[in-house]
């Protein structure tokens, strides 16, 4: 192709093709006709798009060619440089292939718009980040970068929340900025996660939480990423407990060390693999309000590097009975600060990623070191009576990695993280860099 034109394929389905009879007429919904391929399941069509005004201005015709072979419509747009189209596969409206069961479709061309400046925005569905996300030991780097970036280089504000129903659902906005390095602002991130809660959508066979993360070019604005934000959520939550575990989980001698999970959903599954890998041949305890999906974890955790044995427990308590790290990641719901002090072990770690779902005020009250990811937030959702009559924290996560605090020699050490919006930011940069080297993901033009 010569210089000054470029070349897009898109790929769609439809649901079958129809073999063409030779006295079928092939009309789109423009009037325009096309060859008719007779006896065959293939329709091939090309034609041209110009409007009155693209003539005025002595414009250039855009070619369109569209193949459909069997099952799959493949469409190929030939436009000149600096112009974008939108191929949009629409019904035969006219013609005797319009009346059939397996009917036919046409690629049509809606008016040829200017393209917009910058480079085309990168669409990262779930199996693109799972294929991009960085290994375990960099998603902990990655999680402490957020944390003490927390304390100085960022801004964010507490998340903006709706609540519909059903009671107890959420939805988010988490917008955030980080300032890198440079004074230009070339190293900064920008970008915002969208995501929703919703309990009820394990008894539908559905994710209890969804996400979308957009980034944006920190210079200019302009939104470079849209990424499934599920599998991120998971992954950044999971890895900020680590750097709590890391930092200030107990010494336990002569004996493996005994961790408690609660909860068997996603962000359990995603914890299994951070607890094997920070707390090498530790002995875990699971439950879940399902008792198939605790014993299923409790499956997978014995599979895990790092997980010396697993088991399912018939309750929370009996999970948490003798633990030194207590995780709880269950599903937001009514049940609200039941894990009271005379659950855990003296000098327990206890990690709630859940809110006050488990984690009562009293062992939050009465811990030596009460520590959260970012203050604000904390502040503002106690406000919100979502934290009851649980105290004022000792210090942020990143504040005591920055400070250099030791974890007390007696006493039990809770942290609760809510999730910071800057952390999929964080996180969701590293993977689009990573996809776009491993060439993943649709660019899809401006």
């Amino acid at each position: 192709m010569h210089d000054g034109v470029e070349r897009a394929r898109h790929q769609v389905r439809f649901e079958a093709a129809d073999t063409i009879g030779p006295d079928d007429r092939v009309v789109d919904r423009a009037g325009r006709q096309f060859e008719a391929i007779p006896g065959r399941e293939v329709l091939a069509a090309a034609g041209t798009r110009k409007t009155e005004a693209d003539r005025a201005r002595g414009d250039h015709d855009d070619l369109v060619v569209a193949v459909l072979v069997r099952r799959v419509a493949i469409v190929w747009a030939v436009a000149p440089y600096g112009w974008s189209e939108t191929l949009v596969l629409q019904p035969i409206a006219q013609g005797s292939l319009a009346g059939r069961r397996h009917r036919g479709m046409l690629a049509e061309v809606p008016r040829t718009l200017p393209r917009m400046p910058g480079r085309p925005i990168r669409y990262l569905a779930a199996a693109d980040v799972a294929a991009a996300i960085p290994p375990l030991a960099e998603q902990l780097d990655l999680a402490e970068r957020t944390l003490t970036a927390l304390v100085n280089d960022a801004q964010l504000p507490p998340k903006i929340a709706v609540h519909p129903r059903p009671d107890g659902s959420f939805v988010h906005a988490m917008p955030a900025h980080l300032r890198g390095a440079a004074t230009d602002g070339r190293d900064d991130l920008v970008g915002m996660k969208w995501v929703a809660g919703f309990g009820t959508n394990n008894a539908l066979g559905l994710p209890a939480i969804n996400a979308v993360v957009v980034l944006n070019d920190a210079a200019t604005g302009l939104p470079m990423a849209i990424i499934d934000g599920g599998p991120i959520t998971a992954q950044r939550t999971a890895a900020v407990t680590g750097v709590a575990i890391r930092r200030f989980a107990p010494q336990v001698a002569g004996r493996p060390i005994r961790a408690a999970l609660i909860g068997g959903g996603v962000q359990g599954h995603s914890h299994v693999l951070v607890l094997g890998h920070v707390l090498p041949g530790v002995e875990l305890t699971v439950f879940d309000r399902h008792p198939d999906r605790a014993a299923a974890l409790a499956d997978e955790a014995r599979r895990t590097d790092g997980v010396a044995a697993a088991t399912a427990a018939p309750s929370a308590k009996a999970a948490v009975d003798g633990a030194d790290v207590v995780v709880t990641a269950a599903s937001f719901g009514p049940l609200r600060q039941v894990m009271t002090p005379d659950w855990l072990a003296p000098d327990a770690l206890v990690v709630a990623v859940d809110y006050a779902t488990y984690c009562s005020a009293a062992v939050a009250d009465g811990a030596a070191l009460f520590l959260v990811d970012q203050r604000e937030q904390f502040l503002a959702n106690r406000d919100a009576g979502l934290f009851d009559d649980y105290p004022d924290p000792h210090a942020t996560l990143g504040e005591a990695i920055l400070g250099g605090l030791q974890r007390p020699a007696a006493g039990r050490v809770v942290v609760t993280h809510l999730g910071v919006g800057l952390a999929d930011v964080v996180f969701g940069d590293a993977i689009v860099r990573r996809a776009t080297e491993l060439g993943l993901g649709v660019e899809l033009p401006r």
